[in-house]
């Protein structure tokens, strides 16, 4: 079952490729500096980190019983940030709606922010031969900052934001802007814990066991494992 998921993988990489290709194409020209506002996107970033995490979970898939600790970490944070970006896409168009404002997504953001962020949680959620502790959740937080910093620094030169709670024309700071800030860092981390949680059901784990290959020990007995050899 694990070659299936590997191969999978390598059909999701594939198609978040041609997300971004599309949704380039589908973006470039719409404003100055359209080529570096299209790759400064949290959404194009994570999915470009996203594709990347696929490709070497099905090699690892593909030749390996289970997957290592450290691949189970940033698949895990991988995930988050693809679910994030899920849930700031729709929560932008369910506002537009509500507003009268009427938002159109190409099919090429729809690809990136729900198939491909649905398939990454299903493969978190149900692939076999993985495990990830609990220390995992700070880390999540880790490329997001440098990317806010990143983003902050590049709005100076360019005068544009790719979300209206970074800018400061429209955010107060540092007030509005720290309780939105506060609440990014609730997002990400909160994700991130209810990915662990609901990934250690024992009826998941069940499954993760009787679909591995070489049917390893229970997740349970594999992280007291890693805890010994880690001292």
């Amino acid at each position: 079952m694990r070659k299936v998921f590997g191969v999978a993988r390598i059909l999701v990489a594939l198609t978040g490729i041609v997300a971004m290709i599309g949704d380039f194409n589908y973006s470039i020209g719409t404003s100055p500096f359209a080529t570096g506002n299209f790759f400064s996107y949290f959404t194009i970033q994570s999915m470009i980190v996203g594709v990347t995490v696929f490709v070497i979970g099905a090699v690892n898939a593909l030749r390996q019983p289970e997957d290592p600790l450290w691949l189970d970490m940033v698949r895990l944070i991988s995930t988050t940030y693809l679910i994030v970006s899920g849930i700031v896409f729709a929560f932008i168009l369910i506002e537009g709606t509500l507003r009268g404002i009427p938002v159109w997504a190409p099919w090429s953001s729809q690809l990136m922010h729900f198939w491909i962020s649905g398939f990454a949680l299903l493969d978190w959620l149900i692939a076999p031969g993985r495990d990830a502790p609990w220390k995992t959740v700070p880390w999540v937080l880790v490329f997001p900052a440098v990317w806010l910093v990143y983003t902050m620094i590049r709005g100076t030169y360019v005068y544009w934001y790719p979300y209206f709670f970074l800018d400061p024309a429209i955010v107060e700071v540092p007030y509005e802007f720290s309780i939105y800030l506060l609440a990014i860092i609730a997002v990400f981390t909160g994700v991130t814990s209810l990915l662990l949680a609901i990934s250690r059901v024992p009826r998941l784990e069940h499954v993760r066991e009787r679909w591995g290959r070489n049917r390893p020990a229970p997740a349970a007995r594999r992280r007291r494992d890693r805890r010994t050899v880690q001292g």
